[in-house]
């Protein structure tokens, strides 16, 4: 019996052997390629120091490592990944060359409808989707959905002017709150549906978004480290997001669109899923510009993943980055009072407030939510004297690029006026990439921005952030999330 226990630990000693060499097979690609690359380890690749330090830090430091260089290398796992650090060479493949590098990386193949979303299409379709989706963010949609908006902001005012009045803790964390309301946003302004996620966090609706953007840690180690496994486990029926949440959505989807044709509501409610509706392919139609009910399951989707995190960390992290600078949020309230006056905030008479632009841009230098960005090369080619081969991953790591002092001068500090009309004009416009750029860029960017504006205006109409005993700051990061390790504590004065 001892010889077979020890021949079981040979064979999985060397097992482990092969499976750290079979990782590290291409992590000579750069080598190969004469470019430079910092030390990477054998089965982390350079993901390790992500784990150790934090991706933030670790993104930092390589990029900072080549100071003098246009391109490096970096592995992510066994996957090599060329990061472009000059914005020429961005500009090149976002724009000049984008056919050669229309897609994104994917680690594994995400199950229906979340499969369709606009940001998982590759190629053909995705030039078809994304053409259609192009024409639903027109100003005019965009104004008919803003009325969402505000009625959820007022909402988002009148729950904090209760909760002061209750006499309960007024601290506030930011992200916390900021979240539950996005969510409310996103039901409404994405599916007219009313969920009140302020009051009820545990809904069925919030529940199901939330695990949709939450995917398991053991299945994000295996894509980079044994990509090869998720295909397995996949056609063994484990599912990459929890089946009962892509149940969930999808029949929520279906009852909404059936319930609006069957009722006459179908275009009249000034939703995004209106005008999913209105593109929908019927059958017999040999109209190009449609989309399968598949395809619609998937916009609608991506219309929560995209805009959930996105517009609470940007919207949380702006209001704490005016907390911490009052001289900048009394300028922020001043053009309020002077371009709004006793209005509402809305879709019209917020267009002006050119200041809370400023502050809102600075904020994504600083807290980018789309951290780096990738493409997958289609074809061998060159950019710029960089031969790039077929298949290989580049990515630009944004978070890095907005704190490049080339690019920005004491770039760690927030001045709202870098971005003021003398200013911006100074900056490469592609060492900016809150929102990608060229063909490829976020589709939602004008919506985003007008809700981040309108519930901004909402809050400091009636409030001024100001500092508590829980306000920690500078802000230290988790090392794997954009969120503040500490939390983004306030607390809100009512305005007089």
């Amino acid at each position: 019996m001892v010889w077979i226990f020890l021949l079981l630990v040979l064979l999985l000693v060397i097992l482990a052997i092969l499976f750290v060499f079979s990782v590290s097979a291409s992590h000579d690609t750069f080598q190969k390629m004469n470019i430079d690359s910092p030390p990477a380890s054998r089965l982390l690749g350079h993901f390790g120091a992500a784990l150790k330090k934090g991706i933030f830090t670790t993104q930092l430091e390589i990029y900072n490592l080549y100071k003098d260089k246009k391109v490096y290398g970096t592995y992510d796992g066994c996957h090599p990944v060329l990061n472009i650090k000059d914005p020429d060479m961005i500009k090149e493949i976002m724009v000049k060359s984008f056919n050669s590098f229309v897609n994104r990386r994917s680690f594994f193949d995400l199950d229906p409808p979340f499969k369709e979303m606009l940001v998982s299409l590759k190629d053909d379709q995705w030039k078809h989707v994304r053409k259609i989706m192009s024409r639903t963010f027109t100003s005019g949609q965009i104004k008919r959905m803003s009325k969402h908006m505000e009625r959820k902001s007022q909402q988002l005012v009148d729950l904090l002017h209760r909760k002061q009045e209750s006499n309960d803790d007024d601290d506030i964390e930011l992200k916390n709150i900021i979240s539950c309301f996005t969510l409310d946003v996103i039901a409404s302004v994405g599916f007219g549906v009313e969920i009140s996620s302020m009051e009820n966090p545990d809904n069925p609706f919030a529940v199901h978004a939330k695990q949709s953007i939450n995917l398991s840690p053991l299945l994000l180690s295996l894509a980079f480290f044994a990509p090869w496994s998720l295909t397995l486990l996949q056609k063994a029926g484990v599912s990459t997001i929890p089946k009962a949440t892509r149940e969930y959505f999808t029949k929520i989807i279906d009852a909404a669109i059936e319930n609006r044709k069957e009722e006459g509501q179908a275009g009249k409610v000034n939703d995004f899923l209106d005008l999913l509706i209105n593109s929908e392919e019927e059958s017999g139609q040999t109209e190009k510009y449609y989309l399968t009910r598949s395809e619609i399951h998937g916009q609608a989707l991506v219309f929560i993943l995209a805009g959930y995190d996105t517009i609470s960390t940007v919207l949380s992290f702006t209001l704490f980055l005016l907390t911490v600078h009052p001289e900048y949020c009394q300028i922020v309230q001043k053009e309020m009072d002077e371009k709004i006056g006793n209005e509402s905030p809305n879709y019209d008479n917020i267009q002006g407030l050119t200041y809370m632009d400023m502050c809102l841009n600075e904020t994504m230098r600083l807290y980018p939510p789309a951290f780096f960005i990738d493409r997958v090369c289609a074809e061998d080619t060159t950019v710029h004297g960089i031969q790039i081969p077929k298949n290989m991953v580049v990515a630009f790591p944004v978070y890095a690029l907005h704190r490049d002092p080339e690019f920005w001068t004491e770039p760690d500090k927030f001045q709202p006026e870098r971005f003021s009309a003398e200013n911006k004009d100074s900056h490469h416009p592609y060492a900016y990439l809150p929102f990608g750029n060229g063909p490829r860029n976020c589709v939602g960017m004008r919506l985003a921005l007008m809700e981040l504006k309108i519930a901004l205006s909402y809050i400091l109409k009636d409030f001024t952030p100001v500092t508590c005993e829980k306000t920690v700051y500078p802000i230290k990061l988790k090392k794997l999330q954009l969120i503040a390790e500490d939390g983004l504590w306030v607390k809100l004065s009512a305005r007089k």
